[in-house]
């Protein structure tokens, strides 16, 4: 699949970006989408997924799409309660509701990525251990080890797929693992050394990564190489990613951010700001703010979406107010064309 550079893909976690259908996405120039393992796993299931011809077919989506491990959610999961299960050498154990029934389930990396098979995703991600927030060194050093350990399990069962599928050629899937280390420099270094070694098809940016981890990330990795700046993020964490190197960028922000009332406003022609990593060139406005009852004028009168050229300011204050579902759609239709208006801009650079 031809992919055109930088590129950001909103996340579909249930095979939806919340609100939206296909069609909207392509009309504010989303060109790909994130969609999550875990989440999947429970609903609609591996054996539907396979009977309706993977993810893709589901949602009658063309684009790019690209499969996350769902390792984030399921540490999160077990760290927030141990009693939902526990990260073991071979995998993470847990229990979870499905329709109402409680379910035992042990994702290993070799399982990770035959669900992601399944899924049916043009870029699997591999399953790698988190790196908490804060973490001790040995904490980090633990999840270093875990993850190239995986990275190497995750590398063996993907090419088992791929002659099991019958992939070759522009069909193939691509692979791509995740480079863990926190904010220790060292055990990032072993960590995209290791990796490099197994070699796969793009690498991943793991942890929440200052910007100078980003940069060093992106110095330990070959300057060809794809390169995913996983979860990042606001609009000047890509553009700053981005200029050092990052090519591939997910984050929840603007869609989340949709659903709570906090709309972005450009403030300047991106094309005359200089440095989109550090200068201020947007602005938020938030729609639990009464005096926007009365605003006649569109969201951001420099928008080309279909929200700004139809919609006043005081229209979409009206749909939050009454709790109209088409508050979302419209809300996150803008903030991710949005995003893409700085993509394109990107893109000229």
């Amino acid at each position: 699949m031809n992919v055109k550079f930088p590129i950001f893909l909103p996340d579909a976690t249930r095979a939806v970006v919340r609100g939206l259908e296909t069609e909207d996405l392509k009309k504010v120039g989303i060109e790909g989408l994130v969609v999550n393992t875990f989440h999947l796993l429970i609903q609609p299931g591996v054996k539907r997924l396979k009977l309706l011809g993977g993810v893709k077919q589901l949602m009658n989506w063309k684009g790019l799409t690209v499969s996350d491990s769902g390792g984030f959610q399921l540490f999160s999961l077990v760290q927030k309660n141990p009693e939902m299960g526990k990260v073991t050498d071979d995998g993470v154990q847990f229990i979870y509701d499905v329709e109402g029934k409680r379910e035992k389930f042990l994702i290993t990396p070799e399982k990770s990525i035959e669900i992601q098979f399944a899924i049916g995703s043009d870029i699997k991600i591999c399953l790698d251990y988190f790196s908490p927030p804060g973490g001790s060194r040995s904490e980090t050093a633990e999840s270093v080890e875990k993850t190239i350990k995986w990275a190497r399990r995750c590398k063996t069962e993907f090419d088992k797929q791929l002659k099991i599928y019958e992939f070759t050629g522009k069909k193939r899937p691509r692979l791509f693992c995740v480079v863990q280390g926190g904010k220790y420099p060292k055990l990032r270094k072993r960590c995209a050394k290791e990796l490099l070694e197994i070699g796969f098809d793009g690498y991943g940016l793991g942890g929440w990564p200052s910007r100078e981890e980003v940069e060093l990330t992106a110095r330990l990795l070959p300057e060809q190489s794809a390169k995913f700046a996983l979860g990042v993020g606001d609009l000047k964490s890509i553009a700053h990613a981005c200029s050092v190197g990052f090519n591939y960028f997910d984050c929840v922000l603007p869609t989340r951010d949709a659903r709570h009332k906090r709309l972005y406003v450009l403030t300047k022609d991106l094309s005359k700001v200089k440095d989109l990593a550090n200068d201020k060139y947007h602005k938020y406005l938030y729609f639990s703010k009464a005096s926007l009852a009365d605003d006649k004028s569109p969201i951001d009168k420099t928008c080309d979406c279909l929200v700004c050229r139809r919609y006043t300011r005081a229209y979409l204050y009206h749909l939050y107010k009454i709790e109209d579902s088409l508050a979302w759609r419209l809300a996150t239709l803008h903030n991710l064309r949005t995003y893409t208006r700085l993509i394109d801009e990107l893109r000229k650079r």
